[in-house]
């Protein structure tokens, strides 16, 4: 935003050049003459000392600069302008940075909860297998494999509350400061979401704010190139003056000189410092186009790639999702089965944890599929109006 600021404020400098300028100046003190003047009024020595005033005003106008002014002001209207968007752009940027850390967060949060709640189950599965070694209705290796199964449970739950720090502090990076407000999963209106890729990228290369922003300061160096080759030609102002001068007569007397001029300058380098600087805007112009190319390409390829991502994670759910009705199913068999001694309770053991763990990855899936759909939006530019965000430095 102070960026952008800088760029209006060069727009206003631009434009003063089509205002007057007006320069005063005033001088007092003593003066000592020995001129024609004073050795003509004076015969003792042919020199005198005096008091002098003098002060002056003069307006002047530019009339006509071989149109570098008028260039100047469109090339310093065009930044401001893409610096307007370079601000949604960063906005843009920053909102999804926003928005991964706290789809993480939540993920996370989820993910803590159920192996709790699972850690529990697991506790009275153990309790229930000690018992049956205790009384020799099971082997000793039902109690550590059962064992095993809490340790795994265990290092998925430090793996995961590191990974909880760790969204924590790239949310409160990403925000400024540490935000304490509850959080809830957000709801996503996929009718946003452009369905087709290739229409995805036509759109975004014609409004995505990185894009805008490099065509933009594509034409304004096109208005350089112009405002330079406009030092080739003479700058032709009006002038208005008055200047008065107040000595003692054998020093030269009062003075007043009024005028009204229109003047002509035509400066032209001999060195070749102007043929330079037009030839300087000329490959800044290239490299403007260049950079909004490579822009182009590359807007291009992270909308691929996160289409890419966004139809692979919906798929990876939707197995996820069905692994969790497989397991659930294999649950259900298993209780029937050891209600009738058909498996031993280690197997129940193993089938509520597959059924966890199917749980704990479609969880998981679920939030990167959000997550991939809004990178989708993100790339191309439409995040914060999903958000509901108004691009605050857009019209400013």
């Amino acid at each position: 935003m102070a960026g952008r600021n800088v760029s209006a404020e060069e727009l206003h400098e631009s434009r003063s050049a089509y205002f007057p300028e007006i320069s005063v100046n005033a001088a007092t003190g003593r003066v000592y003459g020995d001129n024609s003047t004073s050795r003509g009024l004076t015969v003792d020595r042919g020199a005198g000392y005096s008091w002098n005033h003098e002060g002056g005003v003069t307006v002047r106008q530019m009339i006509f600069d071989g149109m570098e002014t008028p260039n100047r002001v469109n090339a310093a209207g065009t930044r401001r302008e893409a610096a307007n968007v370079g601000v949604i752009d960063t906005r843009e940027t920053l909102a999804l940075k926003v928005v991964t850390s706290y789809l993480d967060i939540l993920r996370n949060q989820e993910a803590v909860q159920m192996i709790q709640n699972h850690a529990k189950k697991i506790a009275d599965y153990r309790a229930r297998i000690a018992v049956m070694v205790e009384q020799g209705a099971a082997d000793e290796s039902m109690s550590v494999q059962a064992h095993d199964i809490q340790n795994q449970l265990d290092a998925t739950l430090a793996d995961v509350e590191g990974q909880l720090q760790k969204a924590q502090a790239d949310y409160a990076e990403a925000v400024g400061r540490e935000d304490k407000t509850p959080m809830k999963r957000p709801e996503l209106d996929e009718k946003l979401i452009v369905a087709d890729v290739e229409q995805a990228i036509k759109q975004a290369l014609e409004v995505h704010p990185a894009m805008r922003s490099a065509t933009l300061e594509g034409v304004a160096s096109g208005y350089d190139i112009r405002a330079e080759k406009g030092t080739l030609y003479p700058d032709v102002t009006g002038e208005v003056s008055a200047f008065k001068k107040d000595l003692k007569d054998i020093i030269g007397g009062e003075v007043v000189d009024e005028r009204a001029l229109i003047r002509m300058n035509w400066n032209f380098s001999t060195g070749g410092a102007q043929l330079a600087k037009i030839s300087q805007s000329v490959h800044r112009h290239a490299e403007a186009v260049a950079k909004s190319e490579e822009i182009a390409g590359r807007l291009e390829q992270d909308i691929r790639k996160a289409y890419a991502e966004m139809e692979a994670s919906k798929k990876r759910l939707a197995i996820s999702l069905d692994r969790v009705d497989v397991s659930a199913d294999l649950v259900r068999t298993y209780e029937k089965q050891f209600e009738a001694a058909k498996v031993t309770l280690l197997n129940l053991l193993q089938a509520e944890n597959t059924h966890f763990n199917a749980r704990l990855g479609a969880m998981n899936a679920d939030y990167r599929y959000l997550a991939a759909q809004y990178s989708v939006l993100a790339h191309t530019g439409h995040l914060q109006e999903a958000l509901n965000v108004q691009p605050a430095g857009a019209h400013d």
